[in-house]
């Protein structure tokens, strides 16, 4: 909430320094240039935006026309690799004991987790939860302690779902092709149903081990 907060006010002093007009063709200045980049600089871009609280559906809607549906996952599935090495090396780092301060002192307790069955299902509780941005999903499982192969893996795993469905979507929107659209909505409403099935089976196990811990 506090990124986001930040990251209003910050457009709203731009607005107010260069006015709502000047800003919308410096955005649009910009975007154009990045859709205009070759594939490594795009991806490498998306690599980026996915530690930020900006969302990377945008840019994946906009793969899809640009590069095409098996070019562009075939560029997502190493820049989700490549992020998500990035976001372990610095939780892993000294900086690790501020970005832990900064979240316990808005009232969040992390767990430290060292088992590595405990670690695969916190990830994956994590990772299909609904309504958790990416890049809170992947710093919230990094400052948890998890192991750097297994939030790799999980991390591309999963989310590679749901950008295949961003991808279709927006090539058959360029296209239009009703066919490639219905799919696409598909793909993403079966993850969808797919994620809340596994976040609920995932929660109730969870509860069942705390239970027991208790007893």
């Amino acid at each position: 909430m506090g990124l986001a907060l930040a990251g209003l006010v910050v457009v709203a002093a731009a607005l107010l320094l260069i006015g709502p007009d000047a800003a919308i063709e410096k955005i649009k200045a910009g975007w154009d240039l990045l859709t205009a980049a070759p594939a490594p600089v795009y991806f490498g871009v998306l690599t980026l935006v996915l530690m930020l609280p900006i969302p990377a559906s945008l840019l994946y809607v906009t793969a899809g026309p640009i590069y095409g549906i098996a070019a562009s996952l075939l560029w997502i599935a190493p820049a989700l690799a490549i992020n998500a090495l990035i976001v372990h090396a610095i939780g892993s780092t000294a900086l690790r004991p501020a970005l832990v301060s900064v979240v316990e002192s808005r009232g969040r307790a992390l767990p430290q987790l060292e088992d590595r069955s405990d670690q695969l299902l916190f990830m994956t509780l994590v990772r299909v939860t609904p309504g958790i941005p990416y890049f809170l999903q992947s710093w919230a499982i990094v400052l948890a302690g998890v192991d750097r192969l297994p939030f790799l893996l999980t991390s591309v795993g999963i989310q590679i779902f749901y950008a295949a469905g961003f991808v279709i979507l927006g090539q058959s929107a360029f296209e239009g092709r009703l066919g490639l659209a219905a799919l696409a909505v598909a793909l993403l409403i079966a993850a969808g149903i797919a994620a809340r099935f596994v976040h609920q089976h995932l929660q109730a196990k969870q509860n069942a081990r705390t239970s027991e811990a208790i007893e």
